[in-house]
């Protein structure tokens, strides 16, 4: 019985000691700028386009249907998209803020900012508590999910860009509750707007994320692919390119725009529990 009590201890303080690595906060490597660069600055341009979304499915005509509307609102992930306001002109400077005050760590998989001293942690636990979207992890084989039928179907063989998708949408009509078309451009819009927008836009943008293409031929695929975790996927290669491009040098330049894809509004947010006012 001793024994048994024994490992039973030992167990919970294995469980215990784990939590506390997890959340225990790193020593950095270094800093990726050093302090007099944080006064520096320069304009950051959003690519998560919510309000445009939320506005282009308003205008749909007819206006989206029971079915439409119910797929996005019920949805894990989604429905929490439909709840936030409508803010046109997202300001990002607090982004801009934690960038200066990224540091360097060995691990790859969060990120770590250092605000008046205080060390916060990013990673794939803080993007689910906040954003509430489904940070699972991936299915085997969830690449080759799903085919390229429907770009096919309405693209051709056409490089396919947002404002691409955007177009061809309002054009579209209701075929009645059986079909699904209207609602697959609707979340292939959707997909490339908010979760995995391309940095460049107009007649520079690429093609759309290869996985959204080829998901939206199969919604029940759509519906259960943990998004969360591809959207912070996607933001976190992101930061770590805009690390590498200024190197630890930022010019001071007011008509320089940096752009700031995915999903990051999440991310803007423990930055304030750092922030004394």
């Amino acid at each position: 019985m001793e024994d048994e009590i024994a490992d039973g201890n030992a167990v919970e303080n294995a469980a215990d000691m784990e939590i506390d690595e997890e959340t225990e906060a790193l020593q950095p490597l270094s800093m990726h700028f050093p302090p007099s660069e944080y006064v520096k600055k320069i304009k950051l341009s959003t690519r998560c386009y919510i309000h445009e979304v939320l506005t282009m499915f308003d205008k749909l005509a007819p206006p989206m249907s029971k079915s439409e509307r119910a797929w996005f609102e019920d949805h894990l992930s989604f429905q929490h998209v439909f709840h936030m306001p409508r803010d046109p002109n997202h300001r990002l400077m607090g982004m801009w803020m934690l960038l200066l005050r990224t540091a360097r760590i060995e691990r790859k998989k969060e990120v770590w900012f250092i605000v008046n001293g205080v060390p916060i942690r990013y990673g794939i636990s803080e993007h689910a508590l906040i954003s509430g979207f489904n940070c699972k992890n991936y299915t085997l084989g969830y690449e080759k999910m799903g085919s390229m039928e429907f770009k096919t179907k309405h693209f051709k063989n056409t490089v396919v860009k947002r404002e691409d998708v955007g177009e061809k949408l309002l054009k579209m009509k209701p075929a009645g509750e059986r079909s699904k078309e209207r609602l697959r451009m609707m979340v292939l819009y959707f997909l490339s707007s908010i979760f995995v927008a391309p940095i460049k836009t107009g007649d520079k943008a690429p093609q759309l994320d290869d996985l959204c293409l080829r998901a939206v031929t199969d919604l029940t695929f759509c519906r259960n692919f943990p998004w969360g975790r591809y959207s912070f996927d996607y933001m976190l290669g992101t930061i770590v390119h805009t690390m590498d491009h200024f190197n630890g040098f930022v010019t001071n330049n007011e008509k320089y725009i940096w752009p700031v894809p995915g999903f990051c509004l999440p991310l803007e947010l423990p930055a304030f529990e750092a922030i004394p006012l």
